[in-house]
């Protein structure tokens, strides 16, 4: 299992098998996505992967920690990848995603925030 990624981390490199994978942010619930995305970079063939939305935005709790399902992503090859987030300031995460509690709560720091590679 990978360890979770801060949102903020430039060049992070992991090793990744060919398949699908469930790309989850940690913090919470409630998330709004914004121009946030992320992109795979193949180390050897400089090839660049794009996720995509996920259709059903399934709520667990990884290491401890509200987790929602945002991507999904096909990896074609195994291998060594660098992950690379664009937009990162525009994704915002509250605890909650109920209309009532969620209005009375702040997002999180954009610090706070991380991303989970899962099978």
């Amino acid at each position: 299992m990978n360890n979770p990624i801060s949102i903020l981390q430039n060049d992070v490199e992991i090793f990744l098998k060919a398949r699908r994978y469930k790309i989850y942010v940690l913090g919470g619930f409630g998330v709004e996505i914004g121009d946030f995305s992320i992109v795979l970079k193949n180390k050897e063939t400089n090839q660049q992967i794009k996720c995509k939305k996920a259709f059903w935005q399934i709520q667990t709790y990884e290491f401890n920690k509200r987790a929602k399902r945002v991507f999904i992503i096909d990896v074609p090859k195994e291998g060594n990848y660098e992950v690379l987030f664009l937009n990162p300031y525009s994704l915002r995460v509250k605890q909650s995603n109920l209309p009532f509690h969620s209005f009375f709560s702040y997002p999180l720091k954009i610090s706070e925030i991380q991303v989970l590679f899962l099978q």
